[in-house]
């Protein structure tokens, strides 16, 4: 028996390839239709397992947060929401070296969330990396649209404190209390910041204002006591020293305020 040979030019070839051309088309058709429909899916299951990880985060529960944003992350890894919330919570567990990669990946995604670059220069200043401290800081502050600027003002004050640049870091805490004159903590930083520079007087005003807006932190009291007693003002530093003890006897504060305590006369 003869052998039976298609090709594409016989009538049965042409056959074959228009039900084979079809099929093709008919494939593609729905493999456009599944899968914007399947990334949806993958974005909402993202979405949900954010919100998860943000109600975890907001309840303390850390552990069960960054499982989840990992979770988010997998399904959309697109996303630089996701990665800032990966690295914001692993940086409240204490995990520097876990934080920096999520962080900077946000940052890569997204380079105008000021958030994860301050995060990001959080992780630089306990690892006292402070050339990328500053640079993460001031590509956050670069942001004319970012909330809360005196987050990265204060970290930047900070950085420049450690370094012994009293008058940048100056600069910097006096802008925290411009931008959040509600805050006591660049009342306190700009203090102590003066207590560097030699200028007592004025760092016991920035005191001052620190301990009128929460007189209940017990390095507030202790500093505040410390300027009073370097100006001869012994009364008075006497009963700041000893509210210091009061608030936290266990603190370390209390130990120093103790030992000026049995210094006076």
């Amino acid at each position: 028996m003869d052998a039976v040979e298609h090709e594409w030019g016989s009538e049965d070839g042409m056959s074959l390839w228009r039900t084979l051309t079809v099929a093709a088309v008919m494939l593609v058709g729905l493999g456009a239709c599944a899968g914007p429909e399947a990334q949806r899916e993958r974005e909402d299951a993202a979405l949900s397992q954010y919100d998860i990880g943000i109600g975890a985060l907001a309840e303390g529960k850390l552990p069960k947060a960054v499982a989840s944003f990992e979770g988010a992350i997998r399904d959309d890894p697109s996303n630089a929401r996701y990665h800032y919330a990966l690295g914001n919570a692993l940086l409240r567990m204490g995990k520097i070296e876990d934080a920096v990669a999520p962080l900077r990946r946000a940052v890569e995604l997204n380079p105008r969330l000021s958030d994860a670059y301050n995060d990001l220069a959080a992780c630089y200043i306990q690892q006292q990396k402070w050339d990328q401290a500053i640079e993460a800081l001031r590509r956050a502050l670069s942001n004319p649209q970012y909330l809360t600027p005196d987050r990265a003002y204060m970290n930047l004050g900070n950085v420049y404190f450690s370094r012994g640049q009293y008058d940048l870091a100056e600069e910097q805490f006096r802008k925290v209390v411009d931008i959040v004159p509600q805050l006591p903590d660049g009342f306190f930083f700009l203090g102590r910041t003066l207590m560097a520079k030699g200028r007592v007087a004025d760092a016991r005003e920035q005191f001052e204002r620190a301990v009128k807006l929460d007189g209940t932190i017990p390095v507030f009291q202790y500093e505040l006591g410390m300027a009073l007693l370097k100006e001869g003002r012994k009364a008075e530093a006497r009963d700041t020293l000893r509210r210091a003890v009061e608030l936290n006897p266990m603190g370390p504060e209390a130990d120093r305020a103790r030992q000026a305590l049995r210094d006076l006369p």
